[in-house]
């Protein structure tokens, strides 16, 4: 739960950002690479350190730009010169303590990040190039892997899922990954794959208690399958595994709730994440409020897949009313009669009175 939490405040944290009046003042080229700027980081430093985006030190800050970040040479040159000044401005926006001790590590450490890059850059490529994705093909492969890996042997004996479960959890879950995280298999990213995983599925409105908590075992056996097929190289592999540490505890915990009550706990575990007292009701409800624009870009995060499904039902229930309520105005109210008033339910007192009398 902590690993989720964690995530989900980083996550929180950067979607506020980005509509801050602190983002609107870098350059274009900046606000272009943001968000991956932000995402990269915030994944190596919790992977590598871990540490929030609230809790940097200047010796892991130094590690990650020296020794972590850019090692590959495959980020674009413009989101390298992009890097200091987008995590000057986050820090700088979350109003951590020691912000300033923070800018001059990124200052000191900018040339080697730089120089690590184009060193990297510079290589020649080596070993197999990367598949070509597109939409169509990507569904194709799609289609193909929820027919097949059911019947896989690492999938075929996963207790309380049947073939259809798990056809239905990963066609789901691949559909996500590609429609709301835009992002193919050679490139799916921890915050992705937390997200997908840990908190929309579970808010998927058709899926059922036992398929939440079968989500870690199941996704456990389909990723060693990809990796199996080639599908996922090894460090693709090694994201998405770390994706299921410490995720199980949360999953149950979501399950044994309704899908409204599923909300409100992970809206709950963001506030207590940022430090909020979440059993002080007066306080967990005053931060609410202060923090309704992060929390609605969170909540819309999380649910986009589901705006449809959650029109539709709130169009329903209105209809529902509408229709209750023309009935009700139709049906003939029926006749008063002057005279003495009678308790409203129940039986009459004069009733009883003269019940009474016919004992004696």
């Amino acid at each position: 739960m902590k690993v989720l939490m964690e995530y989900q405040q980083n996550q929180a944290h950067v979607q506020a950002f980005l509509v801050d009046a602190a983002f609107d003042r870098l350059s274009k080229n900046q606000q272009e690479h943001a968000q991956r700027i932000l995402q990269q980081v915030n994944q190596l430093m919790a992977d590598r350190h871990q540490l929030d985006d609230c809790h940097w030190t200047g010796a892991a800050l130094a590690a990650v730009l020296d020794h972590e970040l850019y090692q590959d040479g495959q980020a674009p040159y413009r989101q390298v010169i992009s890097t200091i000044p987008v995590l000057k401005a986050y820090q700088k926006f979350l109003k951590v303590e020691h912000v300033k001790e923070l800018a001059q590590v990124m200052d000191e450490h900018r040339k080697t990040m730089q120089a690590n890059w184009k060193a990297a850059a510079d290589q020649p490529a080596t070993g197999k190039a990367p598949r070509e994705w597109t939409p169509e093909n990507y569904l194709a492969w799609q289609k193909t892997m929820v027919a097949v890996a059911p019947k896989a042997a690492l999938l075929k004996n996963i207790e309380g899922l049947d073939e259809t479960d798990e056809q239905y959890l990963i066609d789901e879950f691949l559909t996500l990954m590609n429609q709301e995280a835009h992002q193919w298999p050679d490139g799916w990213t921890f915050e992705a794959l937390q997200q997908v995983l840990g908190m929309t599925m579970p808010l998927d409105p058709h899926i059922k208690p036992y398929q939440i908590i079968k989500i870690v075992a199941l996704f456990d056996a389909f990723f060693d399958y990809l990796h199996q097929q080639g599908d996922l190289n090894d460090d693709q592999y090694a994201i998405a595994k770390r994706t299921l540490l410490h995720m199980q505890p949360a999953q149950e915990a979501l399950a044994s709730l309704d899908r409204k009550d599923r909300l409100t706990q992970l809206v709950l575990s963001l506030a207590q994440a940022e430090g909020v007292d979440i059993n002080d009701r007066e306080t967990a409800q005053k931060w609410m409020v202060t923090h309704r624009t992060l929390l609605t870009s969170f909540v819309g995060t999380i649910m986009h897949p589901w705006r449809d499904y959650d029109a539709r039902e709130q169009n329903n229930e209105m209809v529902k009313r509408v229709a209750e309520k023309r009935t009700a105005s139709q049906t003939p109210a029926a006749k008063t009669v002057k005279g003495k008033k009678h308790p409203p339910v129940g039986i009459s007192f004069r009733n009883r009175r003269q019940k009474s009398r016919r004992k004696h």
